[in-house]
């Protein structure tokens, strides 16, 4: 690695003793891309092995960086995105990442954020404690027979709902789920309430809620849903997963006025 390459690493290392400024130092050391070994980041950053070993460690398990099969580390894909979102670039998934972490920690609770794709819903999740929130990259996929699914539904194109939910009542599981009449009614009250509730038919007591999110010109983005693993918690957690929604649909529309 040439000098120049090393050089915004050292200054900042030269600039700065605080943990901030050693783990700066680490991440400019990837300035140019690429991924490095561990005894590469020592020789770039100019750090004691003991404070880049902790750091790295401590990197690594943020998912700031990731340590590949063969033993390098590199930048990982939550902050490849920030550093790709900007301005109206940053989109849905980036904004609705934030979304869904303050929401899944103020309820306790999971929380995806979903968007309709070739019939199904993609999604992306949030949950308890300090797991990061997935990426649509993950291909998490869900039926549209959830809240999420109802909402994207409720707010698509006819020809969308048809074809969507003529597969979904010729799927395995078309047994189990109501007539075609029933979702159309489902589907109509959820466009009225901009609300959908499913209950659990396994596990009676859970439900499962959504909201829609809109972009610029009252189209919809995507759908928010909330996990209910207690009926009487309806109440209180429902009015924050609306907050939740127009706050996403605030957002969107506003990057939408930037781009203008």
């Amino acid at each position: 690695m040439s000098d120049q390459q090393t050089a915004p690493a050292r200054d900042a290392v030269d600039g700065s003793r605080t943990v901030v400024g050693k783990a700066a130092a680490i991440l400019l050391s990837y300035l140019y891309g690429g991924q490095q070994t561990f005894t590469e980041i020592v020789a770039s950053t100019g750090m004691p092995v003991s404070t880049v070993h902790r750091l790295v460690w401590e990197l690594t398990a943020c998912r700031i960086l990731e340590r590949t099969e063969s033993g390098r580390y590199r930048i990982a894909p939550p902050l490849r995105r920030i550093a790709a979102a900007h301005g109206p670039a940053a989109g849905l998934e980036s904004r609705a990442s934030l979304v869904l972490h303050d929401l899944a920690q103020a309820l306790d609770t999971e929380v995806r954020l979903g968007v309709l794709r070739k019939h199904q819903v993609a999604y992306i999740e949030a949950g308890p404690g300090r797991r990061p929130v997935t990426t649509f990259r993950d291909g998490a996929t869900a039926s549209v027979h959830t809240a999420m699914g109802m909402v994207l539904l409720a707010f698509s194109p006819r020809p969308v709902v048809d074809v969507a939910l003529l597969r979904v009542l010729t799927s395995p599981d078309g047994d189990a789920i109501p007539s075609r009449d029933r979702l159309l009614r489902t589907l109509e009250r959820t466009r009225l309430q901009h609300l959908a509730v499913m209950w659990n038919e396994v596990e009676p007591d859970r439900s499962s809620i959504a909201v829609p999110v809109f972009k610029a010109g009252g189209l919809i983005a995507g759908a928010l849903e909330i996990r209910v693993r207690n009926p009487s918690a309806q109440p209180t957690m429902r009015p924050a997963l609306v907050v939740a929604g127009r706050s996403l649909t605030r957002q969107l529309s506003a990057l939408a006025g930037n781009a203008l």
